[in-house]
């Protein structure tokens, strides 16, 4: 799928489609860096190098533009374990200010290889994958630095609220096309009968725990979206379940 077809508006607006050409420079850079590598363990096929390069220019285009869903799931990370950055960063480290920084770029590695290759057991701070973090970071930070535009993505979910559709449009976007989760959420679908229909795509989106520290899709969404106390909790209990009788009344009877 082209990656113009992950974002919200289905395609990127003119200040943005600077964002295709930094994907296919780092779609290049990765096949360069990846022959400098001291082991062949994190080597991808052409195919998936792609995949992940567009994963991480969306990385990097959340970061600079502060859009909130890297830093919605830092914050859990420091409640439950004292740290932003489990196994890669220790409670008593700091990480560089560029927000775009190796060890952010480490666990966004870490946590996708997963997916990409899933017979791989990858440890976290891997001599290589640290090695690849440090090249990607100031590759993309060094693209970004300048780069002035309007983020659709930003623009999306920062629109109002009035209404549960509006937060719902918001969860369905961020469990089936934000860089976050799509690949878990496309690997749901397969594992389920390979249709992205209604319920199996709501089991994913209200229910499902991902690699991401073990949170569901609602659990970022809630606290990416500027959202009161209150409408924070109701979007968080969206998992649980109910089930009612309902009358379908025909037109004319």
């Amino acid at each position: 799928m082209d990656v113009r077809d992950h974002r919200p508006q289905k395609g990127f607006g003119r200040s943005e489609r600077t964002l295709a050409k930094i994907a296919q420079d780092v779609t290049r850079f990765l096949a360069k860096t990846q022959r400098s590598l001291t082991y062949e363990t994190l080597h991808l096929s052409s195919r998936l190098r792609e995949t992940l390069a567009h994963i991480l220019v969306e990385f990097a285009e959340d970061l600079s533009q502060d859009i909130g869903i890297w830093r919605s799931l830092e914050a859990y990370n420091r409640d439950f374990f004292g740290t932003p950055l489990p196994c890669v960063l220790h409670p008593e480290e700091t990480m560089d200010t560029d927000p775009i920084n190796p060890v952010r770029v480490q666990f966004l590695l870490w946590t996708l290889y997963a997916e990409l290759v899933p017979e791989l057991i990858l440890a976290p701070t891997h001599q290589d994958l640290e090695r690849l973090a440090i090249w990607i970071a100031e590759f993309l930070s060094a693209r970004f630095a300048h780069l002035r535009y309007d983020s659709g993505v930003k623009s999306f979910l920062h629109t109002p609220n009035p209404y549960g559709w509006d937060v719902k449009r918001k969860l369905v976007w961020l469990g089936q096309h934000s860089y976050l989760f799509r690949l878990h959420c496309a690997q749901y679908i397969r594992d389920h009968g390979s249709q992205a229909d209604i319920p199996t795509l709501d089991d994913f989106l209200c229910q499902e725990t991902t690699p991401w520290s073990g949170l569901g899709v609602i659990d970022i969404l809630a606290a990416t979206l500027d959202l009161t106390d209150s409408q924070r909790h109701d979007v968080r209990s969206w998992y649980e379940r109910h089930r009612a009788y309902s009358r379908a009344l025909h037109g004319g009877h």
